[in-house]
């Protein structure tokens, strides 16, 4: 089974990947990244305007497949659930939120292995806030959703270990059949 630290290994063949799937932004995926400047505000977005990601969607990661269920909006959250898996069986797990902060909209995630042994701390999760939009897509702090069609969309994760750099990952998703 893959770990964590497995996954960030591996990540790198994603980019011969992306780039075959991706086309020119692919090249240099790293410019579909923004960074929220420390005391900068997140742009104003109502959570509405993601509710494009409503739904059943798979993916395509180096090691294997991830399915993405992302729930309606209820209470400003919009909840959803994702499983990475190779031919050995479960990579990962993540609880993915979108949640109405203000006048803003944020991205919390919480990653589980196999086990579900949370790779965060108990009491935390990862929050990413809206740095900016373009039409549909929408950057994130260090990860990017980028709509391609009705049913289709890219994911870019800048990866990183600390403050330290290491790929950016791009991930194709389309809706389920």
């Amino acid at each position: 089974m893959l770990n964590r630290r497995d996954c960030v290994n591996v990540i790198p063949a994603v980019l011969v990947v992306a780039g075959v799937a991706a086309g020119a932004q692919a090249q240099n995926p790293r410019s579909m990244i923004r960074l929220l400047s420390p005391g900068q505000a997140p742009k104003p977005c109502a959570l509405s305007d993601l509710k494009w990601l409503e739904g059943d969607w798979i993916g395509q990661m180096p090691f294997g497949p991830v399915e993405n269920v992302v729930l309606p909006i209820a209470f400003g959250h919009m909840p959803g659930f994702v499983r990475a898996t190779n031919a050995d069986g479960v990579v990962f797990y993540e609880i993915v939120v979108f949640a109405q902060v203000g006048p803003s909209v944020a991205n919390r995630v919480k990653h589980f292995s196999s086990n579900l042994e949370g790779w965060e701390a108990r009491e935390t999760y990862i929050e990413r806030l809206l740095v900016d939009r373009e039409g549909d897509t929408y950057f994130f702090d260090g990860i990017t959703l980028s709509r391609t069609g009705p049913d289709s969309y890219r994911v870019f994760f800048l990866n990183r270990d600390g403050d330290k750099e290491l790929d950016t990952i791009v991930v194709p998703f389309r809706r389920k059949d």
